[in-house]
C-alpha cells in the first residue's frame, strides 16, 4: 500500500511591524500577502491556525550582540499565539522587531556575509553584521519625518535629481535640515514647486541628515538594503549618489523566509 504524506500544517505569519499589518497563510502552496487591521482579522484568514506574530510592542527578547538565527518564538498568554523575540540595544537605545526576521533570512541566503544592512521602515535600522551576529545598530525616524512633511502629497514620486541635490547639500551641512524642509514645504504651498520636486527635496534633505549621522556604519562597508519598493528607490538613490555599491534584497520575500525559519525553530 502506498504511504500517504500528511498535509502541511497551516499557520499564519503576521507582520505587525508593517503599516498596515500584513499576514500570510503559510503551510501550503505559495503564500499570498493580506493587509489586515488587527489580530482578529488575521486569525480569520485560517480559523483555528496558530499565529506567529512579529512586531508586537512589549515582546521580550535578547540583547546585542546576538545571532538572529538563535531567536526562538515565544508562547503568548493567548492560545495559539506565538511571538518572535526582539533584539534590543541599550545605547543608543533601539529595538529590532520584524527586522530580525529579514536579517536572519538574508544571512541564511548569504553565508559568511559581513557588513552593514540598511532596513528602511517607520524606523530605519542600520545594522552591523559580523560572524552572523548583530553587533550593533542605529535607528532613525526618517520615514516618519518625511511623511509628516509630505502630508497630502505623500503619494508623489520624488524627483530623483532634486533628491540627490538636496541629500548632498544637507549631508555636507546637517544643520541646514530644518531650513531646507521649510523651503520645500513653502515652495509647494506657493505653487513654486511641483509635488514631485517638493517630495524629492524633502526626501533628499531627510536622507542627507540620516546618511551624515549613519556615516560610521556605511563608510567603507559592504552594504545591502532590504526595503519595501516604495522606500527602496529614495534610499538607494541617496546612497548610490555617494558612490557606494549597494546590494538590493526583496523585503517581502525575506520577511516570509524569516517567518518560515522562525517557525521551524519553535519546537527546538
Amino acid at each position: 500500500m502506498a504511504s500517504t504524506a500528511s498535509a502541511p500544517r497551516t499557520w499564519i505569519a503576521l507582520d505587525a511591524d508593517h503599516s498596515p499589518w500584513r499576514a500570510w497563510v503559510m503551510g501550503g502552496g505559495e503564500p499570498t500577502s493580506h493587509l489586515v487591521s488587527d489580530m482578529s482579522e488575521a486569525a480569520r484568514l485560517a480559523p483555528g491556525a496558530e499565529v506567529l506574530v512579529s512586531g508586537l510592542p512589549g515582546t521580550p527578547g535578547a540583547t546585542v550582540p546576538e545571532k538572529p538565527a538563535r531567536l526562538k518564538p515565544l508562547r503568548g498568554s493567548q492560545q495559539g499565539l506565538l511571538a518572535t523575540p526582539t533584539l534590543t540595544q541599550k545605547a543608543p537605545a533601539g529595538v529590532l522587531a520584524a527586522a530580525t526576521l529579514r536579517i536572519d533570512a538574508f544571512l541564511s541566503l548569504n553565508p559568511d556575509w559581513d557588513g552593514v544592512l540598511c532596513l528602511p521602515g517607520a524606523s530605519t535600522h542600520w545594522v552591523q553584521i559580523s560572524a552572523e551576529e548583530v553587533v550593533s545598530f542605529q535607528s532613525f525616524a526618517t520615514v516618519q519625518l518625511v511623511q509628516g512633511f509630505l502630508g497630502a502629497t505623500s503619494a508623489a514620486a520624488p524627483d530623483p535629481a532634486s533628491l540627490r541635490a538636496q541629500s548632498e547639500d544637507v549631508m555636507s551641512r546637517p544643520e541646514r535640515l530644518a531650513a531646507r524642509l521649510s523651503e520645500a514645504q513653502t515652495g509647494l504651498q506657493l505653487g513654486h514647486l511641483t509635488a514631485e520636486i517638493a517630495a524629492g527635496q524633502i526626501w533628499g534633505a531627510c536622507l542627507g541628515a540620516e546618511l551624515a549621522a549613519a556615516r560610521p556604519y556605511w563608510l567603507g562597508q559592504n552594504l545591502a538594503v532590504i526595503a519595501p519598493a516604495a522606500l527602496e528607490a529614495p534610499y538607494c538613490a541617496a546612497i548610490e549618489h555617494q558612490g557606494l555599491p549597494v546590494t538590493r534584497a526583496d523585503e517581502a520575500r525575506l520577511t516570509r523566509l524569516g517567518f518560515e525559519r522562525a517557525w521551524a525553530r519553535k519546537d527546538d
